[in-house]
């Protein structure tokens, strides 16, 4: 069991189908219900698993790339100026970007923060009141500059509030889907997306997966909460959620922030999930097949594989300079040329001659593989 450059290549690959196929299934209207939320976030949270852990078992089976990992090898492999190869450069252009993407989303989360404290905050008693019914692990704050409720901070958490007029009941949800943030520590999780984003910012999935993954946060988010809530309960918590949409301008988002709405395709996404209270079969299937997919990944690896010479399996030193000569290279394989089995060993013979001896392992692949086999004596 280990880690190599080919079994990260693989954890990156299946951590892009996980996201490809959430990214499918959330669109699915029958398929949006707070069961099959958790089912997605399950594919996500393998897809994660896959990709922190890209581990090689000595069990899996191996796939040899006869052309092209060992062509991108070699092109990798290339000089540009004294021991500095492509691959070098490509390693330096991806250590950039990679540095630019962090270092714009630090700007825009300074930024943001920054905006926080210019702003004016006022004192609403009665929101102060009923947060206290849930606790004091965290800040509250109110802003009538601010558009949404969304909760910020990590360590910290501070739950933003605009001053809008809603019921104590509503106000009861608002601070329940914020909560329900915290206490599931979205914002790391949020942080840990875009940084997978900034790392791999030469993926084309990795500049949607940040959003896709926020997406999924607030629909898990909206299952917990719809599960505390009675019929009548999930209606009120829906037409809170239009209420706020309707007010909220959406300017900016800001870079680690869980925020209770969202913009107007999510909330789309989101309104019909809370109507919607039945599974997708194929959906279903779909998902299964998924995570199987992903658990099934570990046992197999692809590696490179290169033709081998004959030359490079001589086993004695019973073959002259002659012989040596004449087996250097796979081009000595015709049409004629066949295996003879004798006493647990395997010769190659060519033209009628003996040209080389070769393990059992070696038989197996090209362009050994199509010879025939004769049993007897040499």
């Amino acid at each position: 069991m280990g880690i190599t450059v080919y079994s990260l290549a693989i954890s990156i690959v299946f951590y892009n189908l996980a996201l490809i196929a959430v990214f499918i299934l959330r669109r699915s209207p029958g398929f949006r219900a707070k069961h099959a939320v958790s089912l997605l976030a399950f594919i996500t949270v393998l897809g994660v698993v896959r990709l922190v852990l890209p581990i090689d078992f000595d069990a899996a089976y191996v796939v040899r790339s006869y052309k092209i990992i060992p062509a991108v090898e070699d092109f990798l492999r290339r000089p540009l100026a004294a021991s500095f190869t492509y691959g070098h450069l490509l390693l330096a252009l991806w250590a950039v970007g990679s540095l630019v993407m962090v270092i714009k989303d630090v700007r825009l989360q300074r930024r943001f923060d920054r905006y926080l404290q210019s702003i004016d905050f006022v004192d609403r008693p009665e929101l102060l009141k009923i947060a206290a019914e849930y606790g004091n692990d965290f800040a509250v704050l109110i802003s009538p500059q601010l558009d949404m409720p969304f909760t910020s901070g990590i360590l910290h958490p501070v739950i933003y509030l605009p001053d809008v007029e809603l019921s104590d009941a509503e106000w009861r949800m608002v601070f329940c889907h914020e909560i329900t943030h915290i206490r599931s520590r979205d914002n790391l999780k949020k942080l840990f997306f875009l940084a997978v984003e900034a790392l791999f910012w030469w993926n084309p999935v990795a500049h949607f997966s940040a959003a896709e993954t926020n997406a999924l946060i607030e629909l898990r988010c909206d299952a917990k909460v719809m599960r505390k809530l009675n019929d009548q309960g999930q209606l009120d918590y829906a037409e809170t959620l239009k209420a706020l949409m309707e007010h909220a301008s959406q300017d900016s988002r800001p870079a680690v922030a869980a925020s209770l709405i969202g913009t107007q395709d999510e909330m789309r996404v989101r309104f019909e999930a809370l109507a919607s209270m039945k599974y997708n079969p194929r959906g279903l299937l779909f998902s299964v097949f998924v995570v199987m997919l992903l658990i099934l990944s570990y046992f197999f690896i692809v590696q490179p594989a290169r033709f081998p010479n004959v030359a490079d399996y001589i086993s004695s030193n019973e073959f002259n300079e002659k012989m040596h000569s004449y087996c250097e290279t796979r081009d000595i394989i015709d049409t004629e040329s066949y295996i003879l089995h004798d006493n647990e060993e395997f010769y190659l013979f060519t033209n009628g001659e003996k040209t080389g001896r070769l393990t059992q392992e070696i038989i197996s692949l090209p362009p050994f593989d199509t010879l025939k086999i004769i049993e007897g004596r040499s």
